[in-house]
């Protein structure tokens, strides 16, 4: 379009009246032409070019806008398509301004031209009385100024349908955003229940297993007993063993109520795999055993980032837990398995939350099979509620029926090195999050009571054996 213009701009420059016929009056009359065609900067033809200029342009964009709303019209429902299809629709709105603007611009011009015809009009009516001819081509001049002006009020009108429609596609926009911004969240609502799910099945798995082995043992023990005389230490053996596993199950789920999601527990122990790494432990000559590893966050973190470690519990649906997701684990109790250990075979021990589950002399007595198993420059992991924390002290704590007594960090600090572990030290773990905590008061008051109740509600104990 601007080469066009440049071409009538030229076709404009160089216009030049047709040859006038013989006579004066003919002279005259060309000599009248070709002063007001000099004067004048278009013609009728160049003017009604510039009219279809416009109107062509004004089609193209809306031609644009049609094929646009199209687009809107084909968006696919899937996730991808439709952020492709908004990137595209987003580019094609954001040239609309520029060609509007463009328009606007013409328009303008248009207007423009149309004041400096205006004058130069005034010029000709003063030059009307000395030729008739000159009064049919003001006639025409009228004409064709009435035919620019509805053009002009044309574009002026689909200029604002132009952005009506820009601000009717811009909500539908919005309205499409909200959307995937809904699917989106709906999507993490649903990817969260299939691993609750999914963590319910592991868990019901564990659960029928357990009951399959123990109705084995029945079984067995049953048959056993129609061959031969019946064995009463035997059957207490077996009763007892139901006995003290009864309430496992239970427990798996007691977990996964108060403890957190794997995610959120694996999160938390992530803290300690620099401090493994820094002293090169996990490796096949330095493996790690995890004393009560539970539903085996521990073991699956370390498995991710290609540490080897073996776990140890008690639980059998907890064990049963584990060895669904491959890891390697056995069942049993911690002192006497440790006892089975030999001397230096292990370069770290780890602990989460099991002390506190133990008397006091069982817990020395670990302390000691700990420092026996371990190599030299391994590492002792002790993690348990901290009762410095009122709240841990007085409510959470006990919320588990199976913790004995809250152990303070002093006190295991001292008994750990006592036994003859070195670089002892104390991490504090897991405060409460910022926006429970009271605000400051300058006075150091709330400062206070922030960490007596909202302070870390968990600390590690973390030893190294000479």
């Amino acid at each position: 379009m601007a080469d066009e213009m440049d071409a009538l701009r030229v076709r404009i420059e160089a216009g030049e009246p047709p040859v006038p016929s013989r006579g004066l009056r003919g002279r005259i009359g060309y000599y009248i032409r070709r002063r007001l065609y000099r004067w004048l900067w278009w013609q009728t033809q160049q003017m009604q070019a510039l009219a279809d200029l416009a109107v062509r342009r004004s089609r193209e964009e809306t031609k644009a806008i049609d094929e646009l709303s199209h687009s809107i019209g084909l968006l696919n429902p899937r996730m991808a398509q439709i952020c492709d299809a908004m990137d595209a629709l987003s580019q094609r709105i954001g040239r609309l301004p520029q060609q509007i603007q463009e328009t606007h611009h013409i328009v303008l011009e248009c207007r423009r031209q149309l004041r400096e015809s205006e004058s130069r009009f005034q010029q000709l009516e003063a030059t009307a009385r000395y030729t008739q001819e000159l009064e049919i081509e003001r006639t025409s001049l009228r004409q064709q100024v009435s035919d620019a002006s509805d053009a002009l009020n044309l574009a002026e009108r689909r200029m604002a349908e132009q952005i009506v429609r820009e601000n009717a596609i811009s909500m539908q926009l919005g309205e499409l955003a909200q959307r995937v911004e809904a699917e989106n969240t709906q999507t993490e609502q649903i990817a969260a229940r299939l691993s609750e799910l999914g963590l319910f099945t592991h868990h019901t798995r564990a659960a029928l297993s357990v009951q399959e082995r123990r109705l084995s043992l029945f079984i067995e023990e049953a048959r056993k007993g129609l061959l031969r005389p019946s064995s009463d230490g035997a059957l207490q053996k077996t009763v007892k063993n139901h006995t003290d596993h009864k309430y496992d199950s239970l427990y798996t789920s007691f977990e996964d109520t108060f403890r957190g999601s794997r995610e959120e527990i694996k999160s938390r122990q992530s803290v300690y795999l620099p401090l493994l790494k820094q002293h090169d432990i996990g490796s096949k000559q330095m493996p790690i055993l995890d004393l009560g590893c539970g539903r085996g966050e521990w073991l699956e973190l370390l498995r991710e980032h290609d540490l080897h470690a073996i776990g140890l519990d008690s639980n059998e649906a907890m064990i049963e837990l584990c060895k669904a997701i491959d890891l390697e684990v056995i069942q049993g109790q911690a002192l006497p398995y440790l006892g089975t250990m030999p001397d230096a075979s292990v370069g770290a021990v780890t602990a989460f939350h099991m002390v506190e589950h133990m008397p006091f002399d069982a817990v020395m007595a670990l302390v000691d099979e700990m420092l026996r198993v371990l190599k030299s420059g391994g590492l002792l992991i002790v993690e348990t509620p901290n009762p410095e924390n009122l709240l841990v002290a007085a409510h959470t704590f006990y919320l588990d029926p199976t913790h004995l007594k809250p152990l303070p960090s002093a006190m295991l600090r001292f008994f750990v090195e006592a036994r003859g572990f070195c670089d002892v030290d104390v991490r504090e773990l897991h405060p409460y999050p910022d926006s429970v905590r009271l605000p400051e008061d300058g006075k150091g008051i709330a400062s206070r009571l922030n960490g007596y109740f909202y302070g870390p509600q968990d600390y590690a104990v973390i030893g190294r054996r000479p």
